[in-house]
């Protein structure tokens, strides 16, 4: 006999005598215990494995890298170097002697075990620039070479004294070449390649008249199918390439050519600006199929390119336009320059139809457009891209505070102590619509310099690979699902407020921001001050606290609080902590800095225009240029103290106070918007000091506009130097504002 069911507290034999609709409840019942078993939470994890390579890795199908260094291994192609001596300029001493580089490929498991490695390179520098691995796990390495390469019998160019580029395909197993020859001398630089399932090879680059190509290469190296040029007047290269099944080739690049072969019905006709970026179509011939330019009224330069299953056109790469062609309901619709870029908004991504002239999409991606300080390179812009199964995409690169992270993120709050940049990882819909987005980095290794190299793979988890710190890793990322969402966490990081980077260490009375999530009330609060102007230390239930001592607080929300660090610290480092809603959340820790300094900004977000006044009063802008020679007003914070000192919290006195003694403000212009400007000149600064009636920590700086600065943008750049007995340090951030000049 059946057990009997509930029927509104009755009980029946069967679920057909429940009035009202028993057997609907009982498969409602059902539906309900099935999609809590098949929707169960699967929560987000990141798994990070160190390589032996180094530099940005390639991956295949099974989730091997490949490197373009590393170490050579028993049974490599080449074991031992080609041997010569090079010469390498030092500067002071000048050029000194060292063995020439040779190329290196390396290949490495997914547990990070190096598996083969050889070496490419005769008496001269060698270095390989890209690689692409077919489907038997061949590799096809590309580079430059100084002549004197080994190349093997029958290669297309055996020799060469003219050239400068090499193609070589490596066995699967590593331990042969299948070929090695010389690209042709028009050849001045390649920098992509990819290969097709007949396992010929697709070089593209640079000639050495300033243009760009694609060259096909046949699978044993004996013959070139087509050596095409594109280009028109201006300089052209080629930056990215794929192919598909059916031997078109696909090449993504940039253009300074009012007349670049673009075809009739491209998505844009003509150039627009100094530098656009270019989609070009090649059949299996090398015509070219389709053409058109891409890009806003600034610079354009793709990184990455591919094809995905239903034949769409996915390239990603750096902008500065404020302009790009970005569509509505995508990731990033509008440019946004955050507070940590010099200029631009660094990122896009764009769709385009299996045609190659129909833009489906295109998105900006908030990323980074630091290019590095001297002798360290960053990349700019989004660096990688992949294509799942099912149409959605992956895009990394570089990022700071404030990138739009999911609640399915790993790693939900910003990574690292006194850092500048971590990577990020995104997933896009078909749509171009932002699915699931994190951050990547380490507190312990400070700064990521890259990301780049992307593989989605089956169980819907990705591969990514980045560095920091000198080290080559690769993460493993599982974005939450099934509603499972990251929980509250304060970053590690203390930002300055102008700058939003953390990078310099915290001045006395300096302005700060905290970033996170769930750290204060959804919606925004700001601070009121009490009848004395004075900022209380707790708002919207959030408190923060520097080793222990309450600070100011003057807006709190969920992502981000802002506050007024101490006057003093008591050693050289400060361990901050929050409460929000009697929950704890810590530590961050930053070092403790005479001065880190920077520039507020006028629209936050929108451009690097900096909060400032003409000499007439009148806010300065593009519409309300400053004259040659005048002096302009602009505030910052991170300065130190004044002297006299005022109180964290309180208000500046209304009359103007110097810096502290020993502190002195530089102020650096240059006419074109440079993370780098060692060549800039030092303004004349005619005040430095409070800023009477805001709040204390904010500083306000006079300086003069140089007389022979050009009309329009002018970018400048504070650094600060202190002087104490015999001892001087300089801070020297490379991140700056700009004015507008008449």
């Amino acid at each position: 006999m059946a057990k009997p069911l509930e029927c509104d507290g009755g009980k029946r034999e069967e679920a057909s005598e429940c009035p009202g609709g028993g057997r609907f409840r009982l498969g409602a019942l059902i539906l309900a215990v099935t999609a809590g078993a098949l929707a169960q939470p699967v929560p987000a994890s990141i798994t990070t494995v160190k390589q032996p390579g180094f530099g940005h890795a390639f991956f295949d199908a099974a989730g091997n890298a490949y490197y373009l260094d590393g170490v050579a291994t028993a049974g490599g192609a080449q074991t031992q170097r080609g041997g010569g001596t090079c010469f390498v300029a030092t500067g002071l001493i000048g050029s000194i002697p060292t063995p020439c580089s040779d190329a290196t490929v390396t290949k490495v498991d997914p547990s990070g075990n190096q598996i083969w490695g050889t070496l490419l390179g005769g008496p001269t520098a060698d270095l390989g620039t890209a690689l692409a691995v077919d489907a038997n796990g061949n590799v096809v390495v590309i580079g430059s070479t100084g002549g004197q390469f080994p190349t093997t019998p029958g290669a297309v160019i055996e020799s060469s004294t003219t050239s400068k580029a090499f193609a070589a395909r490596i066995s699967a197993d590593g331990s042969r070449f299948i070929y090695s020859t010389y690209l042709p001398p028009s050849v001045a630089s390649a920098s992509s390649v990819a290969v097709d399932t007949a396992g010929n090879a697709y070089v593209a680059g640079k000639t050495s008249t300033g243009h760009a190509f694609v060259l096909k290469l046949n699978a044993d190296g004996t013959s070139i199918v087509y050596n095409a040029t594109l280009g028109g007047s201006g300089a052209d290269a080629a930056t990215a390439i794929t192919v598909d099944s059916s031997g078109n080739a696909f090449v993504a690049g940039q253009t300074t050519s009012s007349d670049f072969p673009v075809t009739p019905g491209a998505l844009q006709q003509h150039l627009n600006g100094v530098q656009n970026a270019f989609l070009v179509r090649l059949d299996a011939s090398g015509k070219i199929v389709s053409g058109t330019y891409i890009g806003g009224s600034g610079l354009e330069s793709p990184s990455s390119i591919v094809v995905d299953t239903a034949g769409n056109i996915d390239i990603a790469g750096a902008t500065t336009s404020l302009d790009f062609p970005a569509t509505e309901g995508t990731m990033q619709a509008a440019a946004i320059v955050p507070a940590w870029n010099n200029a631009a908004p660094a990122g896009f991504v764009a769709q385009f139809a299996p045609d190659g002239t129909s833009l489906h999409w295109a998105s900006y991606v908030m990323s980074s457009d630091f290019v590095g300080y001297p002798g360290v390179a960053y990349d700019s812009g989004v660096s990688a891209i992949a294509a799942t199964s099912t149409g959605d995409i992956y895009v990394s690169g570089l990022t700071g505070p404030g990138f739009p992270v999911t609640l399915t993120a790993p790693e939900i709050c910003f990574q690292g102590t006194r850092n500048r940049t971590n990577a990020f990882l995104a997933r896009l819909n078909s749509r171009g619509e932002l699915l699931d987005a994190t951050n990547i980095g380490d507190s312990a290794a400070g700064d990521v310099y890259f990301a780049g190299g992307i593989l989605p793979l089956g169980d819907g988890s990705a591969l990514v690979a980045w560095r920091a710190a000198g080290d080559e890793l690769v993460s493993k990322v599982q974005f939450g699902s099934g509603g499972w969402a990251a929980p509250a966490c304060l970053s590690t990081d203390i930002l300055n407020a102008a700058t939003q980077a953390g990078t310099f260490g915290i001045a006395p009375g300096e302005l700060v921001t905290l970033t996170g999530y769930g750290i204060g009330p959804d919606a925004g609060a700001v601070y009121q001050p009490d009848a004395q102007g004075n900022i209380s230390t707790s708002l919207a239930g959030v408190q923060v606290f520097f080793d222990g001592v309450p600070a100011p607080v003057l807006y709190a929300q969920s992502r981000q609080i802002n506050a007024v660090a101490p006057a003093a610290f008591p050693g050289k480092s400060v361990h901050v902590t929050t409460i929000y809603n009697n929950q704890q959340f810590g530590g961050a820790v930053g070092d403790v800095s005479f001065g880190s300094p920077g520039i507020f900004r006028l629209q936050i977000g929108k451009s690097a225009e900096a909060v400032a006044l003409n000499e007439d009063g009148s806010i300065n802008g593009r519409s309300n240029p400053a004259e040659r020679g005048s002096v302009v007003t602009v505030w910052g914070t991170g300065y130190g103290l004044t002297n006299p000192s005022c109180s964290p919290g309180e208000l500046n006195i209304p009359t103007a106070v110097p810096l502290s003694a020993g502190i002195t403000p530089i102020i650096l212009g240059d006419a074109v918007p440079t993370p780098i400007a060692l060549e800039s000149v030092p303004l004349d600064v005619q005040y430095a000091g409070s800023a009477p009636g805001l709040i204390c920590g904010i500083v306000q700086i006079n300086f003069r506009v140089p007389q022979t600065v050009p009309p329009g943008r002018f970018f400048f750049l504070p650094w600060i130097r202190m002087v104490e007995g015999n001892t001087t340090g300089e801070i020297q951030p490379f991140l700056g504002a700009a004015i507008a000049v008449k």
